[in-house]
């Protein structure tokens, strides 16, 4: 399939996140926004980055799939400086690869990568639940419940993109809390190469297994117990992910 058939099978943003996006290409052609600055933080990248970066997570661009930035800024009515810097920033969280006049695509992550990646998250989730967990309101801990919930019942559906979704709002919720900056772009980056690489694995990991962590956190926050919340990150430290 051509580049062009893939990028119009993504899910259109909604007409708000389209108009926004047209607006800031318009502001962008005009001069309006011209600084690098500004155009980093200019609606229509944040629209194409969320949009493309919901296409990887949701597998409608599944790994090796050719991106364009020209197509996309057809798609949405606006230059290709904007786009580019939305994929620049997807390039530097690791969801895609690109190599000069050759090729950009959705990154390729090898169940070894997934497994190194796991590892550095489940350290990296350790620093934050030790910020974070003391001082937890019972209105995080009753969303991470609705997740939890969320996760079981897509557990008994057998519907796993559902739980992997349950799965990682579960553990974001936490994450929105943190105050250092460092900590929370550091997790964004390899959350993603995590969730990325899980889609793909060769064979299924033991979601009982997450089930049962994902409890045993619940219950450390509900109680601001910063101990067991650690044991309950460093527990996923025993779930395999399969190599092959």
């Amino acid at each position: 399939m051509s580049p062009r058939c893939r990028i119009r099978a993504f899910h259109r943003p909604s007409w708000r996140s389209w108009n926004l996006a047209r607006q800031a290409g318009r502001d962008a052609r005009i001069g309006t926004v011209s600084s690098d600055a500004e155009v980093t933080t200019s609606p229509v990248v944040a629209t194409v980055y969320e949009h493309l970066l919901d296409s990887i997570t949701r597998g409608d661009l599944q790994p090796g799939d050719r991106i364009s930035d020209a197509e996309l800024a057809k798609e949405f009515g606006v230059s290709r400086t904007p786009v580019r810097e939305a994929i620049q920033r997807l390039r530097d969280i690791g969801v895609i690869e690109a190599s000069a006049n050759r090729f950009t695509r959705v990154a390729v992550v090898a169940p070894e990568q997934t497994a190194k990646a796991m590892t550095v998250w489940i350290a990296l989730f350790c620093a934050l639940v030790d910020e974070v967990v003391e001082n937890a309101a019972s209105e995080t801990a009753d969303a991470m419940e609705s997740d939890h919930e969320a996760f079981l019942s897509a557990l008994a559906r057998e519907d796993y993109p559902a739980m992997a979704r349950a799965n990682f709002d579960f553990y974001d919720r936490l994450a929105a809390h943190s105050n250092n900056e460092v900590l929370t772009r550091s997790l964004t980056s390899v959350v993603h190469m995590v969730r990325l690489g899980s889609l793909y694995l060769p064979q299924a990991i033991d979601v009982s297994q997450l089930s049962r962590w994902q409890g045993e956190l619940l219950a450390a926050v509900r109680q601001r117990d910063t101990e067991s919340a650690v044991a309950a990150i460093e527990g996923l430290k025993g779930i395999q992910v399969p190599l092959g």
